[in-house]
């Protein structure tokens, strides 16, 4: 929308046809897929661009499918991980507005085991960077809080080292993901330190690397 340039009016338009439209086509039998109607509700919210009786149209649709038929490893629950992280810390007007019934089921989604197949892969930025701290005495271990990876954390002190890879976000975000996880994080109770790949490539030797890595946790005592 943004990159689009649609004005705020046909934002209004879009937002309307959802609140208004969508329960009559479903109550007609065409159901809104639940992998559908959390996609959109995702995008809405990273966006920025959303409207609270849309998202809680939209959610009530996703609501449909049991749960229990969701993997806990599937991109569904992802966006449902993130969507609840948004609503709770970044979309107060949004939350008082939802129904008691759809508050009830993002409690549910936020207490739900997600696992992200990437938490195991290893770069070579966050496997270096695991083994020199560890050899500093920081736990190194990894976790998911909600939607996110930890690789590189302890659990415990509630610190995480970020390793963050080169990479060009597309435009049109509100925010960048890893400025937005971050964020989260600290919101949550989390410290977050983010080492970046470019910094860490210019460590030319082993001496190199454990300095830095001493340095970072003098820094962040």
């Amino acid at each position: 929308f943004h990159r689009a340039g649609l004005s705020p009016d046909r934002l209004r338009q879009i937002y309307a046809h959802i609140e208004r439209d969508f329960p009559q086509f479903e109550a007609a039998g065409a159901l809104l897929p639940m992998p559908s109607a959390v996609r959109l509700c995702h995008t809405m919210l990273a966006t920025s661009l959303s409207s609270a009786p849309a998202v809680l149209v939209l959610l009530r649709s996703a609501m449909r499918e049991p749960l229990m038929h969701v993997a806990d490893d599937a991109q569904e629950l992802r966006l449902l991980k993130t969507i609840e992280i948004l609503i709770r810390l970044d979309f107060l007007h949004t939350q008082e507005q939802l129904t008691p019934d759809v508050t009830e089921y993002l409690s549910v989604i936020r207490n739900l085991r997600y696992y992200d197949k990437e938490l195991r892969r290893n770069t070579a930025l966050s496997y270096q960077l695991a083994y020199f701290l560890q050899k500093h005495g920081f736990p190194a271990k990894r976790k998911m809080v909600g939607p996110y990876t930890l690789k590189v954390c302890d659990p415990e002190e509630r610190i995480n080292f970020e390793p963050l890879e080169e990479r060009t976000w597309r435009s049109g975000l509100a925010e960048d993901p890893p400025a937005r996880k971050k964020r989260h994080l600290e919101a949550v109770g989390w410290r977050s330190i983010e080492v970046h790949a470019s910094a860490w490539k210019e460590l030319a030797t082993y001496d190199a690397k454990a300095a830095f890595v001493r340095q970072l946790l003098k820094d962040n005592e």
